[in-house]
């Protein structure tokens, strides 16, 4: 059998396989709302023990939080401090809700890193808009004495990465932030 038709018929199970295809995230809807997003020092310092790891998940969460949530507001400016909104129509504040990482102790077994988010989106005069929980995970190798941190600080990273996916993702369909959207500015 050519190449080429062995190819065609093994194509469609390509998708079955999560290993070989792998899902990307919708891309969020932009929201035509102009946003402050607030990361406080307390909450980019946060790092979550789990046994004897500890997990610099405020530092990793900093680092991905703002440029992704770029794709889901027409503009966001990252503070550290929430008490001067300037002229943005809503202030996005994060809150640690849950970390976990689940794993055997064995080298060669895999590990899942949840880290779950509380968001609360304030209007201008401080009033609640919108309030929801989001999860981002991710599973990696634990390794063995030569990967170990490797794959820990990736895990992380993706975990991280994953969470700020779906806050974007979440918020740009939220029906209260939708309707903040397609109202006319005052």
């Amino acid at each position: 059998m050519p190449f080429r038709q062995t190819l065609l018929i093994l194509l469609p199970f390509v998708s079955l396989c999560p290993a070989i295809a792998q899902s990307t995230p919708a891309a969020p809807h932009k929201l035509s709302l102009t946003a402050l997003l607030v990361l406080t020092p307390e909450f980019c310092a946060t790092v979550s023990k789990q046994g004897s790891e500890k997990f610099q998940i405020g530092k990793a969460s900093c680092k991905v939080l703002g440029p992704t949530l770029q794709n889901a507001f027409s503009s966001i400016t990252q503070v550290d401090d929430g008490s001067k909104t300037g002229d943005a129509q809503v202030v996005l504040e994060p809150r640690f809700a849950d970390t976990s990482t689940t794993h055997k102790n064995f080298a060669f077994s895999s590990r899942e890193l949840v880290v779950g988010i509380e968001w609360t989106v304030r209007d201008t005069s401080g009033k609640i808009v919108w309030i929801g929980t989001v999860q981002g995970t991710a599973k990696r190798h634990v390794g063995n004495a030569f990967t170990y941190a490797h794959n820990a600080k990736k895990i992380l990273e993706l975990s991280a990465q994953n969470m700020a996916d779906e806050s974007a993702t979440t918020m740009s369909s939220a029906p209260e932030l939708l309707k903040m959207s397609a109202a006319p500015v005052k």
